[in-house]
């Protein structure tokens, strides 16, 4: 074992991302963790923000990944035929692998992606429209009938929360959907900090670059101050889900469930290969 970072082996061997760089990324980013939180001026997030994604990226990407099926399409068939004919924004988009999906899989009107990071939009599908920009404060050329923010606010600092909301707001039609993709804290942490700990039971806190891991209840309170409403989610459980991926259920059932130690304990003890089968990661898809 290793006596600086106990479980780097494990989540190296689970990830397929060398130990060494694993080491180097999180170092990296527990240096990011603590300025942004600290740090009170706006433009000096920002750019934290472009220095850290530009550096771990590209650290990640030194890793050689085996080619596998597009990670997203499994998430892209929760939706049945919804996305077909209409326009869709992925803020934080990465290398596009969600946007890639949906294309793959239907016949949207327009894709778009958003991120700031020079690596991952150089490695991204050439036939999609992407946008060079920060995620915080942004406006584009049109407005969405789908906004998805696929693993984003956990990277954004909670300063900063206010200003990526009502940029989604501002580019969303009337009606549109914002769909919220992140890991719950309860299960965390979620980032490179698995290192140290990897028992998903929120022992030890996100020192990386989740720098604001949330839960569904903490998550909806933010949104409905935003204006946001009508919040729905899947059925946790994965083979009902999967006969049904269309269902959605009111979130705040699973709000209800976090909110009882007993259940979350239950949760904590149901586990397969030593990882919790039921960690609520939140799906979050609502209106404004």
């Amino acid at each position: 074992m290793n006596s600086k970072y106990p479980h780097i082996r494990r989540f190296s061997s689970d990830i397929g991302i060398p130990e060494d760089i694993l080491a180097k990324a999180f170092e990296v980013e527990k240096e990011f963790h603590f300025k942004i939180l600290n740090e009170i001026n706006s433009e000096k997030r920002k750019e934290l923000y472009r220095v850290v994604y530009n550096t771990v990226h590209s650290l990640y990407g030194k890793a050689k990944l085996p080619a596998k099926q597009n990670p997203k399409i499994n998430l892209v068939k929760k939706f049945g035929n919804a996305f077909n004919g209409k326009s869709i924004l992925d803020v934080g988009c990465g290398n596009g692998d969600l946007l890639s999906a949906i294309r793959e899989t239907g016949k949207p009107k327009r894709l778009v992606g958003v991120d700031i990071s020079e690596y991952v939009l150089s490695n991204s599908d050439p036939a999609i429209e992407f946008v060079k920009s920060d995620i915080i404060d942004f406006n584009l050329d049109d407005k969405f009938d789908f906004v998805f923010s696929d693993n984003v606010i956990e990277h954004i600092a909670p300063a900063d929360l206010e200003s990526h909301l009502t940029s989604i707001k501002r580019i969303l039609k009337p009606d549109g959907k914002l769909i919220i993709l992140m890991p719950n804290r309860l299960f965390g942490p979620s980032d490179v900090t698995r290192i140290f700990d990897y028992t998903y039971t929120n022992k030890v806190p996100a020192q990386g670059t989740h720098i604001n891991e949330t839960t569904y209840t903490e998550m909806i309170e933010v949104l409905k101050k935003h204006g946001f409403n009508k919040f729905k989610t899947i059925i946790p459980l994965p083979k009902i889900r999967s006969i049904f991926p269309g269902l959605r259920i009111n979130a705040k059932m699973i709000s209800f469930l976090e909110k009882n130690e007993w259940f979350i304990k239950l949760l904590y003890n149901f586990k397969y290969k030593g990882k919790c089968i039921l960690k609520l990661d939140i799906f979050l898809e609502c209106t404004y």
